[in-house]
Protein backbone atom coordinates (compact mmCIF):
# COMPACT_ATOMS: atom_id res chain seq x y z
CA UNK A 1 0.00 0.00 0.00
CA UNK A 2 1.36 3.51 -1.44
CA UNK A 3 1.40 6.19 1.55
CA UNK A 4 -1.70 8.10 0.04
CA UNK A 5 -3.91 5.31 0.18
CA UNK A 6 -2.45 4.49 3.74
CA UNK A 7 -3.83 8.17 4.43
CA UNK A 8 -7.06 7.52 2.50
CA UNK A 9 -7.27 4.59 5.02
CA UNK A 10 -7.18 6.18 7.87
CA UNK A 11 -9.47 8.87 7.31
CA UNK A 12 -11.80 6.45 6.28
CA UNK A 13 -11.62 5.20 10.16
CA UNK A 14 -11.52 8.68 11.15
CA UNK A 15 -14.73 8.96 9.51
CA UNK A 16 -16.56 5.84 10.57
CA UNK A 17 -19.65 6.15 13.06
CA UNK A 18 -19.00 3.30 15.52
CA UNK A 19 -22.83 2.52 16.58
CA UNK A 20 -24.53 0.45 19.31
CA UNK A 21 -27.77 0.16 21.34
CA UNK A 22 -27.51 -0.31 24.85
CA UNK A 23 -30.45 0.10 27.80
CA UNK A 24 -32.40 1.28 25.11
CA UNK A 25 -30.54 4.11 23.63
CA UNK A 26 -28.20 4.12 20.62
CA UNK A 27 -25.00 5.60 20.59
CA UNK A 28 -22.48 7.18 18.24
CA UNK A 29 -18.83 7.14 18.49
CA UNK A 30 -16.51 8.83 16.33
CA UNK A 31 -12.65 8.54 16.50
CA UNK A 32 -11.30 12.30 18.11
CA UNK A 33 -14.59 12.70 19.50
CA UNK A 34 -16.11 12.27 22.83
CA UNK A 35 -20.01 10.83 23.31
CA UNK A 36 -20.73 11.89 27.46
CA UNK A 37 -23.78 9.89 26.81
CA UNK A 38 -21.72 6.31 25.64
CA UNK A 39 -18.94 7.19 28.36
CA UNK A 40 -21.75 7.11 31.69
CA UNK A 41 -22.75 3.59 29.95
CA UNK A 42 -19.46 2.52 30.02
CA UNK A 43 -19.41 3.77 33.35
CA UNK A 44 -22.62 2.69 34.62
CA UNK A 45 -21.22 -1.08 33.51
CA UNK A 46 -17.95 -0.37 35.60
CA UNK A 47 -15.63 -0.31 32.66
CA UNK A 48 -12.58 1.56 32.51
CA UNK A 49 -13.18 1.59 28.68
CA UNK A 50 -14.26 -0.48 25.46
CA UNK A 51 -13.28 -1.32 21.83
CA UNK A 52 -14.72 -1.66 18.89
CA UNK A 53 -13.80 -4.72 17.14
CA UNK A 54 -14.75 -6.83 13.61
CA UNK A 55 -13.56 -9.60 11.82
CA UNK A 56 -15.31 -8.20 9.02
CA UNK A 57 -12.91 -8.09 5.61
CA UNK A 58 -9.67 -8.58 7.05
CA UNK A 59 -6.71 -6.25 6.27
CA UNK A 60 -9.40 -3.68 4.50
CA UNK A 61 -9.87 -5.90 1.69
CA UNK A 62 -13.75 -7.35 0.57
CA UNK A 63 -14.65 -10.53 1.76
CA UNK A 64 -17.47 -12.48 0.74
CA UNK A 65 -20.73 -11.80 2.86
CA UNK A 66 -20.40 -15.99 4.31
CA UNK A 67 -16.94 -15.66 5.27
CA UNK A 68 -17.64 -12.35 7.24
CA UNK A 69 -20.52 -14.09 9.38
CA UNK A 70 -17.92 -17.34 9.80
CA UNK A 71 -15.63 -15.28 10.79
CA UNK A 72 -17.64 -12.93 12.90
CA UNK A 73 -18.91 -15.64 14.90
CA UNK A 74 -15.42 -17.24 15.76
CA UNK A 75 -14.69 -13.66 17.31
CA UNK A 76 -17.90 -13.67 19.29
CA UNK A 77 -17.14 -17.37 20.80
CA UNK A 78 -13.39 -15.55 21.22
CA UNK A 79 -14.50 -13.07 23.20
CA UNK A 80 -17.13 -15.04 25.03
CA UNK A 81 -14.04 -17.41 25.97
CA UNK A 82 -12.15 -14.74 27.66
CA UNK A 83 -15.15 -14.15 29.36
CA UNK A 84 -15.55 -10.07 28.39
CA UNK A 85 -18.75 -8.76 28.08
CA UNK A 86 -19.91 -7.43 24.61
CA UNK A 87 -22.27 -5.64 22.89
CA UNK A 88 -23.61 -5.51 18.71
CA UNK A 89 -21.73 -2.73 16.87
CA UNK A 90 -21.88 -1.12 13.97
CA UNK A 91 -19.10 0.35 11.74
CA UNK A 92 -20.47 2.54 9.02
CA UNK A 93 -18.92 5.07 6.91
CA UNK A 94 -20.34 8.45 6.05
CA UNK A 95 -19.97 8.21 2.45
CA UNK A 96 -20.91 5.06 1.45
CA UNK A 97 -18.06 3.79 -0.08
CA UNK A 98 -17.46 0.69 1.99
CA UNK A 99 -20.16 -1.70 3.22
CA UNK A 100 -20.95 -1.58 6.83
CA UNK A 101 -19.19 -3.76 9.37
CA UNK A 102 -21.05 -5.67 12.12
CA UNK A 103 -18.46 -6.06 15.03
CA UNK A 104 -18.58 -6.16 18.62
CA UNK A 105 -18.07 -3.48 21.45
CA UNK A 106 -16.17 -5.10 23.54
CA UNK A 107 -15.62 -4.33 27.79
CA UNK A 108 -13.36 -5.62 30.67
CA UNK A 109 -10.65 -6.63 28.38
CA UNK A 110 -7.28 -4.39 28.38
CA UNK A 111 -7.00 -2.27 24.97
CA UNK A 112 -3.58 -4.17 24.33
CA UNK A 113 -5.38 -7.50 24.33
CA UNK A 114 -8.00 -6.14 22.44
CA UNK A 115 -5.57 -5.20 19.59
CA UNK A 116 -3.84 -8.39 19.63
CA UNK A 117 -7.37 -10.10 19.54
CA UNK A 118 -8.38 -8.08 16.44
CA UNK A 119 -4.50 -8.61 14.80
CA UNK A 120 -5.40 -12.50 15.38
CA UNK A 121 -8.75 -11.62 13.08
CA UNK A 122 -6.02 -9.61 10.50
CA UNK A 123 -7.85 -6.76 11.41
CA UNK A 124 -5.98 -3.31 10.95
CA UNK A 125 -6.81 -1.29 14.42
CA UNK A 126 -9.59 -0.82 16.80
CA UNK A 127 -11.24 1.75 17.84
CA UNK A 128 -11.01 2.76 21.94
CA UNK A 129 -13.22 4.72 24.00
CA UNK A 130 -13.16 5.26 27.40
CA UNK A 131 -14.58 8.18 30.44
CA UNK A 132 -13.39 11.47 30.04
CA UNK A 133 -11.21 10.68 26.40
CA UNK A 134 -11.85 11.02 23.24
CA UNK A 135 -12.58 7.97 21.05
CA UNK A 136 -8.96 6.57 19.46
CA UNK A 137 -7.46 4.37 16.56
CA UNK A 138 -5.22 1.85 18.27
CA UNK A 139 -3.65 0.30 15.01
CA UNK A 140 -2.22 -3.36 15.52
CA UNK A 141 1.08 -4.08 13.78
CA UNK A 142 -0.89 -5.50 10.43
CA UNK A 143 -1.58 -1.51 9.83
CA UNK A 144 2.26 -0.65 9.47
CA UNK A 145 2.74 -3.71 7.27
CA UNK A 146 0.55 -3.01 4.86
CA UNK A 147 2.54 0.69 4.75
CA UNK A 148 5.57 -1.68 3.81
CA UNK A 149 8.99 -1.50 4.85
CA UNK A 150 9.82 1.97 5.12
CA UNK A 151 6.49 2.59 7.72
CA UNK A 152 9.58 1.10 10.48
CA UNK A 153 11.95 3.33 8.98
CA UNK A 154 12.86 6.69 11.09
Amino acid sequence: MGLSDFIRLLEAYRDTRYLFAADGAEHEVRIDRRNPAAEAWLMGRGAAGGGFITADNPRSRLTPAAENVAARQRLAETVRERGAEAVPHTGAGQDGAWPPEQGLLVLGLPVAELAALAEEFGQNAIVWFAPGQPARLVPTRLLFEALGPEAGAG
